[in-house]
């Protein structure tokens, strides 16, 4: 009961959000995506895998909302959300769609803290979680990450499950989590192997552990077992991914080229190995053939890199501490205080042997996640690394729990209970929740740009790309504009959208480099990531900030800004 009312208060606040933002840059792109795929089809985009795509498409399919097949999905879902004059109806619809993840994502949390700990340090998880400014502002949105992050703990609780009780049912239950990752986001394929992967060791550890307390030998694995689990665990996974691109297949040839160009390397051209394999390729379907094609376009992407901002500077390719930045920014210091108390408290308790292997998953998931994205070419956000918030939440309510015990487990020379030591330690976490709490209520409603202390009044000086500036503010602008007036309008943005359905004036956008007078407003993140395109503004007054990403001018006529 207490857990559904924490969830119902998160969901109260996270819909209260929806009409004061427009959509962020990722969202109407989203659904146009799954509104192709309710029409028959998954091409536009397809490096997302579709299933947080579907729910966030299939209130606007049912409500009658149809795609235009434009040919771009970036201005497909501009029309999309502006169809019939309902841009809000179209958009809050959208929305609605990523609360199930988020309602799944705290009940993960739960229960996976309850299985590992006890209900009250589970309650206290769910809690803090519910309360973390980004988890809410990402969850407002019809996006993919909340979705990957409610998935990824199932399928990683599935394999934590797997390994405790090594069943043909957990195995197939795996493959089905495994898939339904997959299938959310494909950033399942690199999440989940580096958390396995790192809980692994501390799995055998305790193997070891328990042969020498036991005094005997406990029942190996048997390949035969291994392997059959794998099997029914892939197939399960298959199984998922196959049907989220609704049975679709095409020829080998038609996904890669690779087999038939190593043929010829192999046999050399017109030989009759080449005409073989070619023949195979040809004829022989493979399962979801936009999923291979999704894979290929991730790592060109990631290869390729993208423009990335931190600390003032502008990179293309990133920084490895890129996330860890990020984390120690967005998150309530309170709540990282905390968490460093639970995953030290964690790591000796493992030490002593008075917790099992399975109490270090949130510390080494956390862990194991910044190693692999470390290296990644696209530092653009730490919405990329959402479930980290999951695990972080787990810790927190370790070392919450951890500080309220310490005082009661403190004793004076003569046994008894120290009353002052009991009073401090029980204060401590009082004092930190409550502080987590306001910093939470406190930047309502701008979840989505929120800053703990450590970044100071100008947190776009550190960070910018979706986590200050995520095209969200031109709503605000609309009613900033209106009340001064404006009939025409210069802006320099990211995002698209429609002028009109956010009751915006006669708009002009502007290209890289064009100057511009009278009322203009420039994106936060267009300003600080492309510098070299507004060197024009340097001289110029900011006449307002709109909320946290906008910054408006005012340049008379007679003062033309000199061209660049």
């Amino acid at each position: 009961m207490a857990a559904a009312v924490l969830i119902g208060f998160a969901l109260l606040r996270i819909a209260a959000t929806y009409s004061i933002f427009n959509h962020t840059i990722d969202e109407g792109a989203h659904l146009a995506c799954g509104l192709q795929w309710f029409q028959g089809l998954y091409n536009y985009d397809p490096k997302h895998t579709p299933i947080a795509r579907i729910f966030i498409a299939a209130l606007p399919y049912l409500d009658g909302l149809r795609s235009h097949a434009d040919p771009s999905y970036w201005r497909e879902g501009v029309l999309d959300l502006s169809t019939g004059g309902h841009y809000w109806r179209n958009l809050t619809l959208a929305r609605l769609g990523v609360l199930p993840f988020f309602v799944l994502a705290v009940a993960m949390v739960y229960v996976w803290t309850k299985h590992i700990f006890d209900p009250p340090t589970a309650l206290l998880a769910a809690g803090i979680f519910t309360v973390l400014p980004v988890v809410l502002g990402h969850s407002a949105v019809a996006t993919t990450d909340i979705p990957l992050t409610a998935m990824f703990l199932v399928a990683l609780y599935g394999f934590t499950r797997w390994l405790e009780a090594p069943t043909w049912r957990t195995a197939g239950a795996l493959g089905l989590a495994t898939g339904l990752a997959v299938a959310t986001k494909l950033s399942t394929l690199v999440f989940l192997p580096a958390a396995a992967v790192g809980l692994l060791p501390f799995y055998l550890m305790q193997r070891r552990r328990d042969r020498r307390a036991a005094g005997t030998v406990l029942p190996r694995w048997r390949l035969s077992v291994l392997i059959g689990h794998v099997l029914i665990g892939s197939l399960g996974l298959v199984l998922v991914i196959w049907v989220a691109y609704r049975f679709s297949s095409a020829p080998i040839a038609q996904i890669s080229a690779a087999p038939d160009r190593i043929a010829t390397r192999l046999f050399g051209p017109g030989s009759g190995g080449e005409h073989a394999v070619h023949a195979v390729t040809a004829t022989i379907p493979l399962p979801a053939p936009d999923f291979f094609a999704g894979l290929r376009d991730l790592l060109e992407i990631n290869n390729l890199g993208a423009r990335s901002y931190l600390f003032g500077q502008v990179r293309v390719g990133g920084w490895w501490y890129f996330y860890p930045v990020a984390i120690a920014l967005k998150t309530p210091l309170a709540v990282l205080l905390l968490a460093l108390i639970g995953a030290a408290a964690l790591a000796v308790a493992w030490l002593r042997s008075q917790v099992s292997w399975v109490g270090l998953a949130p510390s080494v998931a956390t862990a194991a996640l910044f190693i692999v994205v470390a290296p990644t070419h696209l530092d653009i956000g730490v919405r990329h690394v959402m479930p980290i918030f999951a695990f972080l939440s787990m810790m927190a309510a370790v070392g919450t729990c951890w500080l309220w015990r310490l005082g009661a487990s403190r004793r004076d020379t003569t046994g008894r209970r120290t009353p002052g030591s009991l009073v401090v330690s029980r204060a401590a976490p009082i004092v930190l929740l409550i502080w987590t709490t306001v910093a939470s209520a406190q930047a309502h409603p701008d979840y989505l740009a929120y800053f703990n202390e450590l970044a100071g009044r100008t947190p776009a000086n550190i960070l910018v790309i979706s986590d200050v500036d995520w095209g969200q503010d031109f709503a605000r602008l609309a009613s900033y504009l209106h009340n001064q007036h404006v009939d025409r309008l210069s802006v320099a943005a990211e995002n698209l959208f429609d002028p009109s359905a956010l009751g915006l004036p006669a708009t002009q956008r502007l290209k890289c480099g064009e100057a511009a007078t009278g009322w203009i407003a420039v994106e936060e993140r267009r300003v600080r990531v492309f510098p070299e395109c507004y060197r024009w503004l340097a001289a110029e007054s900011i006449t307002a900030f709109v909320g946290k990403s906008i910054r408006v001018y005012h340049i008379p006529a007679s003062a033309r800004a000199a061209p660049l």
